[in-house]
This record gives structure tokens, sequence and C-alpha cells, in this order.
């Protein structure tokens, strides 16, 4: 067990920043004073980050920190913390640690006992969610999907049965295809909204059934990152008998799973309670 008092120092720690994922005029004014204040600001994409920071003022020493060095980068980043050094780590745009590396810097502060403070701020999905027009709890955020066709499926097999919001983003050079591969999975009238170009001047929402966004952005070229929202699954699936999911069971412990593991598959695939079923399992 590890017990974290952010405020109990006032040195040698971790920041974690949002910044504005457009419209520049978002920061906030405790994001923009703890970047004036920091040592060091741990940024994903240096030459991207400098724009904002120059608009606010700041001129902190800024250290690179994204995907194809944070291994190496992170033991620096926590030995200047050590020594006392409070460093803010922001992102390209929006929230630090969701799609980008910032996990592995902060599950380094864990371990080595440096405290990790998150500041609030903005989110391209959140922002997005809140405007979709779906029902924003329960949802489920996806981040970006894999590239292959082959690979995307089982994730829209998944989508296509939640009974949440499904939320992912994407590409432009992407999204036709990848709406193409949706379609192959769902309902043709399974709602989806197509936001993108958040919080600028060209900010737009598409919402329609799959098959008429997919239609508009075949005549409309895509431009902009997107973020993809798909309809909750309202639709009531048959709930089995007791006698039919305890036969599920032993099936699979037939098949060679062990009756626990049986038992748990079968009551998360049909949305029970696993205690219930393992109960009128034994009781059989």
């Amino acid at each position: 067990m590890q017990r974290q008092s952010s405020y109990a120092q006032e040195a040698g720690k971790l920041y974690l920043v949002p910044t504005p994922i457009g419209n520049l005029d978002d920061i906030t004014i405790r994001a923009k004073r703890i970047l004036q204040e920091a040592d060091y600001i741990a940024a994903e994409d240096t030459r991207t980050s400098g724009i904002l920071l120059e608009k606010i003022g700041v001129h902190n020493r800024m250290l690179s920190f994204h995907k194809y060095n944070s291994k190496e980068r992170a033991p620096e980043l926590i030995s200047l913390m050590q020594k006392g050094a409070v460093i803010a780590e922001i992102s390209d745009a929006g929230m630090p640690v969701i799609s980008d590396p910032g996990y592995i810097l902060v599950q380094e502060c864990i371990k080595n006992n440096i405290p990790v403070v998150p500041l609030p701020g903005p989110s391209a999905f959140a922002t997005a969610l809140i405007a979709s027009g779906f029902d924003a709890q329960p949802f489920t955020y996806y981040g970006f999907l894999p590239r292959k066709k082959g690979e995307q499926q089982p994730f829209f097999e998944q989508m296509n049965k939640a009974h949440a919001t499904s939320i992912f983003y994407e590409a432009p050079h992407r999204l036709v295809k990848t709406l193409a591969n949706m379609a192959t999975i769902f309902d043709s009238e399974r709602k989806i909204v197509a936001a993108r170009e958040l919080t600028k001047i060209h900010e737009e929402f598409i919402r329609g059934t799959i098959s008429e966004v997919t239609a508009y952005f075949k005549e409309q070229a895509p431009r902009g990152e997107f973020v993809i929202l798909v309809s909750p699954n309202t639709q009531q699936s048959e709930q089995l008998s007791w006698a039919e999911l305890i036969d599920l069971v032993n099936e699979l412990v037939a098949n060679g799973e062990s009756k626990k593991t049986a038992i748990k598959e079968v009551a998360q695939n049909n949305h029970i309670s696993k205690n219930e079923l393992y109960d009128r399992y034994h009781q059989k």
C-alpha cells in the first residue's frame, strides 16, 4: 500500500498538465502557473508545445518525452525529481497519459515515491461525448484502434454488443476504411457521431447512421483528427434459463476449461452474477 500526499513537499514532484486540444485560449490559470513555476517541462513534441508556451509567456526548459524515447528518458526525469526538481508533463494536446506515453513516467514516479499531481482540463473524447447526444454514463474509451482490418474487428464486435457509448480516435486518411469495416459488424442503422476539429474554428459534429456518415465522407474528404462515438446497443438480449447457462458451463468444462474459468466466462458473456451462477451450478 502507498499513500500520497500531493502537497506535503514543495519540490521533487510530477505535475500532469493538460493543454488545449485546439483553441489555445482554453489553457487554465492554474495550468499556466504550474508551467511557469516548473523547473522542467517534459513535452511530447517540443515544437508543437513551443507554440503554446510562447503564447502564454512560458520559457522554461523543455525536455522531449515521447513514445520513442520514453523508456530511456524516464530514468533521467526520475533522477531530476529525486534531486528536488519539479517537472510538468504535457502532451501535444489534451490530457497527459491519455493516448500518450505519460503513464510510463507516472508508473516510475509511483515506484520511487515521487508525488504525481494531476490537473483537470481538456480531453477530446470527453468534449465530444457531452455534445454527442448519446448517454454519457457509462462509456468506454478505446483510444486509437489498430490500423489493420482484421485487428480492428474484435474491437467492433465488442462495441456492437456494448450497452455503453463507445469512443475511439481516427485519423482522416483512415476514416472511410474504418467506417466501412465497422459496417461489416454493426447494423447499418446504428447511430454514430464523427466529431472533428474540436474547439477550433472548423469544429463539426456529423451525426447519423453508420451508412449515412460513411456515405457523407465518401463525398466530403475527411479533414482533421476525428473522435468517433458509437451509440449504445439498446436491444435487450434474451435471457437464458439457469439450466441453459449451466449447460454452457458444462460445455466449456468438457472442452478443457476449469469450472472456475467456465463459470466466470459464462457469467460475463450473459451479464449475470458470477457468484449466483457458481451457487446454481453446484446446487445442480
